[in-house]
């Protein structure tokens, strides 16, 4: 079985020690990436690794767990939220939670959650772009922008493009607004690698499927978007793109 890599979040270390030691014995083969104990911790960590696996409490010192999440790039990971209260279970499902274990965390339902977020990986590998959109509710998730001031937060569903620019690299937005970011298309390209609703045309483009209009075979082939833009698509990814396109699209 491939190593998953797994986050802990909470604020009480006792609650970290049982997770770790239940991984420890009942999943030796996963990694324990990091830990974090408060919201600002949190986001800092997730956007810094790529996790498989999230365990995260609801009630943090400095936020919640949903806050957590609206504001970091954990879109691509299973999330099993830890919480000693049981009035955040609707809203846990809505952030599209794997489980919701009950504090203090019982290790017959720990397996069951751990299993269930095993079956759902290899699950996802067989998913058809629609679905993995769905399961990962695309236009509920956010991104972190890096700025002069230091981070702001856009919907996925906002964004229709990015573009390189020398080492820079330009965000296009839905409200026609454009932001200039000091990292270069690959920062954003290795953060969107499991999100199937954004590809990569030619090197110097990421866009957004949901803004596509239309794909015109003129000069070469290019995707024209809904704010006008025309994104060329490069003669070795074409294949791909096409077929990209086909199975987004009914």
């Amino acid at each position: 079985m491939k190593t998953k890599r797994v986050l802990i979040i909470d604020d009480e270390v006792d609650a970290r020690r049982v997770i770790s030691k239940y991984l420890e014995r009942y999943f030796p083969n996963f990694q324990i990436l990091g830990e974090a104990d408060s919201f600002k911790s949190a986001v800092q960590l997730i956007n810094e690794t790529e996790a498989d696996l999230i365990f995260i409490d609801i009630n943090l010192g400095d936020g919640t767990g949903f806050d957590v999440l609206d504001e970091s790039d954990a879109f691509a990971a299973q999330i099993i939220f830890t919480t000693a209260f049981d009035q955040y279970a609707v809203k846990a499902f809505r952030y599209h939670a794997l489980d919701y274990l009950m504090k203090p965390i019982d290790s017959e339902l720990f397996v069951e959650a751990v299993n269930q977020a095993l079956d759902k990986v290899r699950e996802k590998r067989s998913m058809s772009a629609d679905q993995i959109l769905i399961s990962y509710g695309n236009g509920e998730r956010k991104i972190s922008i890096p700025t002069a001031d230091g981070m702001c937060f856009v919907r996925l569903d906002a964004i229709v493009s990015f573009e390189a620019d020398s080492s820079y690299c330009k965000v296009f937005l839905d409200d026609g607004k454009e932001i200039l970011v000091s990292k270069p298309l690959k920062f954003f390209d290795d953060k969107l690698k499991a999100n199937v609703n954004f590809i990569r045309p030619h090197k110097s483009f990421i866009v957004n499927m949901k803004f596509v209009d239309e794909y015109l075979k003129e000069e070469g082939g290019y995707i024209k978007m809904k704010n006008g833009l025309k994104i060329p698509i490069s003669r070795q990814k074409k294949e791909d793109v096409i077929r990209d396109l086909q199975t987004h699209f009914l």
